[in-house]
């Protein structure tokens, strides 16, 4: 049984509320700039690093400044202090005078080859189709050569390509520098489609189907359909990875089913691929405070350092919160056997009022040495409304295990709806996603999903950079950040603020708050909030600190401080947690504070003839299950008579 299972448990029998407290870090934000030049809706960013040159940067995102969906390209060549804005030009686009695109997405090679993709559309009332379209730069963003489509030609004009994502092999390995690229294909029975280059976008391959064809169930493909919102992404053994958001289906003869993350893998580079698995149930199309268009789009990247943590698969992702299901959080999972198995959730975002506040759209990436760095919208700093979104940071030095305080990115905070609206005064101008100018029909006409669906973050070492929609100007424009990794206060996982926690040994845990061969934490527990009163002072190389010493605390506080041990430098203090250290003994059902053979007679009284139950029922399940039955009187009986393992019920 988890860790936070048993907490959660011992929470509820105790009756006690639990609250976390409030990590988000006190760093102020990185210098925030503008990338788009003309005050037109822009949106839906992606972003890279050159990783042979980190001074260039590129930027792409959806552009409106024609009046309709272009690509807009951003140029940093002095590590995304100033830019460049352009776009891509029409006679570079697949239908030419009469083109739209959307949907930008991009990618680079281990070799400093840029890539972008767009998906080109008869937007002039014609019925040519759809085809995703690729271009690339050999010369770090100066020029670009394209389009190339994904399919030789448009067999069927009916067919409708959307949200395509792609990645690069950067391996080193067999299919080093391939090309993949996955998508929906619509109508319906859509199908989550893939292809691959081998010769860096110069040609295509035939498209490989991954996902099912949902209407062979029967159940009706139009509301079971095959997916959407798919990413590919290359582990370290070179096996392409295919992730999509999608239903799974029961197994019996009802057409139900729930939403999910669905994962396909292909073992020889992009030519075929496996049934498809369930990764997880999640919420799937949901929506924030706002109106704005939520969704469970796995994003994610690998661990290709040949590191401690190489291999690793990591998935971030929006998901309705376990506490009421109706706010939205940033969850996170990661898979260190290539995808066969997976961790639990783990929330990223770490509001005290997580259950109020909404977090969506995040993106993820893995730097050189293993950090994982994420970004993602939240609207904590617009209390009572909570309407108001900021673009935050977390950071896992750990691969994974733990994710440190939010690190809030965007200077000012953004509104979901027109900045004039907002303030009330609806004459202004807001936009839409089809027309550039169109005045709201109510004081509040809402820009929901005009802030994209996406957003963008890359690293090249210590050097973070992040793409966003930001309405602090009037319109949705893309601003970027550029800040090198901080070492931010220690989140504090276990014990919880305000939690009862089983008898001592206890074991402190908090999130690791910088490099693993260069952090140190000083944790410091009291009697007395003002740390006074039998304070214990311990310095540890690891994130995890176990008191066993052998008076009670009672009611008590703690505290860590992170150090940097080849700096001297140190973050902050966290926040003063208090607890509770609880009387309770695991097996002493009639509270006589023993465990003996009074304490089974108590149990075979209270299960079987009518006796009273235990005061907390925790102290019952002594094999750790989750619950208190005859399995737990046996276990006591093995323990006591037979030799069997330790009651052990946190």
């Amino acid at each position: 049984m988890s860790l936070a299972s048993r907490i959660a448990r011992v929470a509820v029998l105790c009756l006690l509320i639990v609250s976390s407290a409030a990590a988000t870090s006190d760093l102020p934000p990185p210098e925030n700039i503008r990338i788009t030049f003309y005050p037109e809706l822009n949106n839906e960013e992606q972003v890279f690093l050159c990783p042979v040159d980190s001074n260039v940067v590129i930027a792409n995102w959806r552009d409106f400044r024609l009046g309709y969906r272009q690509i807009g390209i951003g140029r940093s060549i002095d590590g995304g202090q100033t830019w460049t804005d352009s776009l891509i030009s029409v006679d570079m686009q697949y239908f030419g005078s009469q083109a739209r695109q959307s949907d930008p997405t991009m990618t680079v090679d281990r070799f400093g080859n840029f890539y972008m993709s767009a998906l080109d559309y008869d937007g002039v009332g014609g019925s040519d189709g759809s085809v995703i379209s690729f271009y690339k730069s050999t010369d770090k963003g100066i020029s670009w050569t394209g389009p190339v489509p994904n399919v030789s030609e448009i067999v069927d004009p009916e067919i409708f390509e959307d949200k395509q994502f792609f990645t690069a092999d950067r391996t080193g390995g067999v299919y080093d520098a391939n090309i993949y690229c996955s998508w929906t294909r619509f109508p319906n029975p859509n199908r989550i489609a893939f292809v691959r280059s081998i010769d860096g976008c110069q040609s295509f391959e035939d498209t490989v189907i991954v996902g099912p064809t949902q209407s062979s169930t029967g159940c009706g493909a139009s509301i079971y359909d095959a997916g959407q919102f798919s990413i590919p992404i290359v582990s370290s053994d070179g096996n392409v990875h295919v992730f999509w958001q999608g239903y799974a289906l029961d197994s019996g003869l009802e057409c139900t089913g729930v939403m999910t993350i669905k994962h396909s893998v292909s073992t020889d580079g992009g030519q075929t691929f496996s049934v498809e698995d369930t990764v997880l149930s999640v919420s799937g199309y949901t929506y924030a405070n706002g109106g704005i268009n939520t969704y469970s789009q796995p994003v994610g990247d690998v661990d290709l350092t040949g590191g401690p943590f190489d291999g690793n698969i990591y998935l971030s992702f929006t998901n309705l919160g376990d506490e009421d299901g109706s706010r939205t959080d940033v969850d996170f999972i990661r898979s260190t056997d290539g995808g066969v198995t997976w961790s639990e959730r783990l929330q990223i975002n770490d509001a005290e009022a997580s259950d109020l506040i909404d977090a969506f759209h995040p993106w993820l990436i893995c730097n050189e040495e293993g950090i994982l760095v994420t970004v993602f919208y939240d609207q904590r700093y617009d209390p009572p409304d909570y309407l108001l979104f900021d673009l935050m940071a977390a950071y896992s030095f750990d691969g994974g295990e733990t994710f440190t305080a939010n690190h809030r990115i965007s200077s000012v905070s953004s509104s979901p709806y027109s900045l004039d609206s907002y303030l009330e005064t609806p004459a202004q101008p807001v936009f839409d996603n089809l027309q550039p100018r169109q005045l709201p029909t109510a004081p509040s006409a809402p820009m929901a999903g005009l802030i994209g669906e996406y957003i963008g973050v890359t690293a090249f070492q210590d050097k973070m950079l992040a793409v966003w929609t930001d309405s602090r100007d009037g319109n949705s424009e893309v601003y970027t950040a550029t800040w090198q990794l901080p070492m931010l206060e220690p989140r504090l996982l276990y014990p919880q603020c305000g939690s009862i926690v089983p008898p001592q040994p206890i074991e402190f845990r908090w999130a690791t708050s910088w490099k693993n061969d260069r952090d140190r934490y000083r944790i410091e527990i009291s009697t007395t909030p003002d740390f006074s009163g039998s304070v214990i002072t311990a310095q540890v190389d690891t994130n995890t600190f176990v008191l066993d010493t052998t008076f009670s605390l009672g009611h008590a506080y703690w505290r860590v401080k992170a150090f940097d041990i080849l700096t001297g430098d140190s973050s902050a203090c966290s926040p003063i947690c208090d607890f509770t250290e609880s009387s309770l003994i695991c097996g002493d059902l009639n509270g006589d504070q023993q465990v003996d053979a009074l304490d089974i007679s108590y149990f075979v009284d209270w299960l079987w003839k009518g006796g009273t139950p235990p005061e907390a029922l925790e102290v019952a399940d002594v094999d750790g299950s989750g619950q208190a039955d005859a399995l737990d009187l046996l276990y006591f009986v093995e323990w006591m008579f037979l030799g069997g393992p330790d009651l052990n019920c946190w």
